[in-house]
């Protein structure tokens, strides 16, 4: 593989952020040019030499104005041109409200089972991933994928025959 053939990316990191009452965070974006009007995880790009979980607390700090701690990795989700880290705050200081007024017009906490109908897919995505134990999804993929937590080497040969 030449330079040219290598594949750049970006990172975009998001952050369930939950109440006490286990209801979830959600912006709606807004005067972005890219899904305008849907609701989505508080979350952006990585900055250069930035760490993705160092993105993550950024990015709240700036989006939502709270201050998140213990980051939990909860799902990887490759797309085209680039990779959405998901992550869950085990702790959260603060008080939310909208931090980028240009980029979002509405903030609120809803019910992960009842999210609004204009939703970013990806949040609903990722929430089926967490229920279901699964920490990676790749769409469109010819490859199989099989869980870390069920991979080992007395299962390799199989995954790799395809049986």
């Amino acid at each position: 593989m030449t330079t040219e053939q290598r594949a750049t990316f970006v990172v975009i990191v998001h952050t369930f952020v939950y109440n006490e009452d286990g209801r979830l965070l959600l912006l709606r974006r807004a005067n972005t040019g890219i899904m305008d009007g849907y609701y989505t995880l508080p979350g952006g790009h990585r900055a250069q030499r930035e760490t993705v979980a160092d993105a993550a607390v950024r990015e709240c700090q700036e989006e939502v104005c709270l201050r998140v701690g213990a980051l939990r990795p909860v799902v990887v989700l490759p797309y085209a041109e680039g990779v959405n880290f998901v992550f869950q705050a085990a702790a959260w200081s603060g008080l939310p409200a909208i931090g980028e007024p240009d980029k979002c017009d509405a903030i609120e906490f809803v019910a992960p089972n009842r999210l609004p109908k204009r939703t970013a897919p990806f949040v609903q995505t990722a929430l089926n991933c967490l229920a279901d134990g699964e920490w990676y999804c790749e769409r469109r993929s010819k490859t199989r994928i099989v869980a870390a937590d069920v991979f080992n080497a007395s299962n390799a040969a199989n995954a790799v025959q395809g049986q």
